[in-house]
């Protein structure tokens, strides 16, 4: 008799061990309906490991649910359960699908999904925000994961051009390519995406990929000024002054009152005036033209912004460079008269550089350029007004302090 009762006793047990974890995850639902999110929780998760409810899609589509209550719930005894519950959630739903052959849950599970896509924005964008880029990639491309799925099929643009954002941002210029690529084939952005690809390349070292670039952006956005202005920095980097010229013409043409595109216009026609000296010290017509073009575009970006000091020093050094050859030129003229009358010529152009130059001094005190001009500038005048002395012996005194 006594034998009978244990085997009885053995049989129950067993009996235990088998209901035990589909009981959890009933009580687990239960718990969930109740608002009980931390015993929902608990009750759940042995389910996920256990031989008897792990392969049963069911365990799954409960413990997705119980996850997105926890990312939703507005009481702040659950919020802090689980670090990432919208995760858990994502992963459970797809886990369900995945054994769901019977599609019990599927349909509601691929409800779920298409929200949690919308809600995966929302929270990488938040992560964005706070400069928080890897985590916002992974949001983002949890978003991109489930607009992929075929019941869902649909296109979040926005997820893709930030998931390029982010990858960029976390280093990784094959992952950030690849979405700035998508953002551009779908025409979220592209403008934009074609930029910050170009400068991401360049960044990274790689200037023939970023202007390759830049090329494909210019071709499909003309009109794109930044794109331009990065198209005439590449050129002045490599010294192709008549390229970066018409680029520059380009620019203007969308921005004329832009005084940085003016003072590169006129920093191109210098350089191009210079290569014409180098080649003729004589000048001639080109070299002319250059030089009138640098004084022009110097003299509208000093006119648009009189704080821009490359474009102020430029156009004093300009009109200094100009008095110097002609001065020198004057040095090898023998009639007195001539000389006299080209030396004045000289003397005006001098004068002319003179407040310029000053007003370079006062937005740059330190600059070498403009202090070495000054000094010569002071001296000239030195020699026939005293009251130049204590300006000549200020602009000493930083030379020596430097």
């Amino acid at each position: 008799m006594i034998k009978k009762t244990a085997t009885f006793m053995v049989v129950l047990l067993m009996s235990a061990s088998v209901l035990g974890q589909p009981s959890k995850r009933t009580s687990a639902n239960n718990y969930l309906g109740y608002g009980e999110l931390d015993n929902a929780m608990e009750a759940i998760e042995p389910t996920i490991t256990h031989e008897k409810t792990m392969s049963d899609p069911k365990t799954w589509f409960f413990r997705g649910k119980i996850y997105q209550a926890i990312y939703e719930t507005k009481d702040e005894k659950y919020k802090s359960l689980h670090p990432n519950p919208l995760q858990v959630a994502v992963e459970s739903f797809l886990k369900c699908m995945e054994l769901d052959d019977k599609n019990f849950h599927t349909e509601t599970a691929l409800q779920y999904l298409d929200i949690e896509g919308k809600q995966f924005v929302n929270e990488g964008i938040t992560r964005y925000n706070a400069k928080d880029y890897a985590s916002a990639l992974a949001a983002f491309e949890n978003t991109i994961k489930i607009t992929q799925i075929e019941q869902i099929k649909r296109t979040d643009s926005l997820a893709i051009y930030y998931a390029g954002a982010c990858a960029e941002q976390t280093g990784d210029v094959e992952k950030a390519e690849k979405y700035y690529r998508q953002a551009i084939a779908i025409g979220y952005k592209a403008e934009m995406a074609y930029v910050r690809l170009e400068r991401m390349f360049a960044a990274a070292g790689q200037d023939d990929k970023a202007f390759e670039v830049l090329k494909e952006g210019r071709q499909a956005f003309p009109n794109n000024q930044t794109m331009v202005t990065d198209e005439v920095n590449v050129y002045l980097k490599q010294d192709k002054h008549a390229e970066a010229m018409k680029a520059l013409e380009v620019a203007l043409q969308g921005e004329p009152n832009n005084a940085s595109l003016h003072f590169a216009y006129g920093f191109v026609n210098d350089r191009m005036a210079a290569k014409e000296i180098e080649a003729n010290p004589q000048g001639g017509d080109a070299y002319d033209k250059y030089i009138q073009g640098a004084e022009k575009s110097y003299a509208k970006a000093v006119e648009l912004d009189d704080s821009n000091f490359d474009a102020v020093y430029n156009l004093g050094a300009l009109y200094f460079n100009q008095a110097v050859k002609m001065q020198e030129a004057a040095n090898m003229i023998d009639d007195t008269k001539k000389y006299e009358a080209a030396k004045a010529d000289a003397d005006k152009i001098f004068e002319k550089s003179l407040p310029i130059l000053e007003k370079a001094y006062t937005i740059n005190p330190d600059d070498k350029g403009v202090l070495m001009s000054l000094k010569q500038l002071y001296y000239r005048k030195m020699v026939e007004d005293d009251s130049y002395k204590s300006k000549y012996d200020e602009i000493m005194a930083k030379i020596k302090g430097q």
